[in-house]
């Protein structure tokens, strides 16, 4: 397992946090930025920038159709080769409720579309995950083939929370919902399976594990933990609290060991929260974050989870 910083040619997308990253392995094979602070709750804009992970180079991409608007703390998935962000945050400037708008960009055709969909859509919400938390202990899936919303059973062991992560179990069965922050940080737990759409804590999952952590994009069918906040600043969103820069595995299959804190070689990144990660093949991409001193990143790592260094 192995750590290396890239090299970023191009057109580099300014530094920033509560962004997202997401890798379409489809039609592209690209990394795709958007959204996200430069300066504390003031989001950059709306333009979407790919990075080529062969030639390390970025490019903004030039787009048609219905764009949303500038965010922050807003959440991505993709599904084929369309990248989903829902929610989020516009900023002072523009009243800073929480928004529950929903988006597809097509990085085939280079298009955004706003997605009218039936069934009651989930409340508004910001620092979430892809589609849970929030502050909030609901669960929603959303049928990209039916264009409509199911919402799911909620948890009474599940205290409203923001900035978890979430993650898919590798057979597909189940989601992981780990750590967060309900004004304080979490280390906990719940899987949902989505099977029988009922929610258990695993016990595998107990006792020494992660510290407690929030703001982190857990990513991979084995639950990679990168880094995180540990301990919040007293300034809320215009503060930097204390962040870590270790790593943890999820075994997320049926009777796994739980919680395993991995080693790494190379350049591993520095302490940071607010950062973006996204799966690619054999291992995460992490880009940018907020960092002990309060500054916006532009870096980019990638962690090779099948090199022995």
């Amino acid at each position: 397992m192995k750590w290396d910083k890239l090299d970023q040619a191009g057109q580099v997308p300014l530094s920033r946090s509560s962004h997202t990253i997401t890798f379409i392995k489809k039609v592209t094979g690209k990394a795709y930025v958007f959204g996200g602070e430069h300066e504390p709750r003031t989001p950059i804009d709306s333009q979407i920038h790919a990075f080529d992970l062969d030639s390390r180079t970025w490019d903004p991409v030039q787009c048609s159709g219905d764009a949303p608007c500038p965010r922050v703390a807003h959440s991505a998935a993709p599904v084929g080769h369309t990248i989903y962000i829902f929610g989020g945050r516009p900023g002072i400037e523009m009243g800073e409720g929480s928004m529950n708008d929903l988006y597809g960009f097509d990085t085939k055709l280079r298009k955004w579309s706003k997605v009218e969909a039936e069934g009651p859509p989930p409340e508004a919400r910001s620092f979430h995950a892809m589609v849970a938390s929030g502050r909030l202990n609901d669960l929603h899936i959303f049928d990209t083939e039916s264009q409509k919303w199911l919402q799911m059973p909620s948890s009474p062991d599940i205290k409203g929370r923001g900035g978890a992560g979430l993650v898919a179990s590798a057979d597909g069965g189940s989601l992981f919902v780990v750590g967060g922050f309900a004004g304080h940080e979490l280390n906990d737990v719940h899987r949902f399976d989505l099977g029988s759409r009922t929610w258990d804590c695993p016990a595998c999952c107990s006792g020494e594990g992660a510290a407690d952590r929030s703001l982190l994009p857990a990513r991979s069918v084995f639950g990679v933990l990168f880094g995180g906040e540990v301990d919040p600043s007293d300034k809320g969103h215009a503060g930097a609290g204390q962040f870590s820069s270790d790593k943890f595995c999820l075994d997320t299959a049926k009777g796994g060991a739980g919680w395993h804190m991995l080693a790494a070689a190379g350049s591993p990144p520095t302490p940071r929260g607010w950062f973006a990660a996204t799966a690619v093949p054999g291992g995460m991409l992490v880009h940018g974050g907020n960092s002990p001193s309060n500054e916006r990143l532009q870096d980019m790592y990638i962690l090779d989870l099948h090199s022995e260094g």
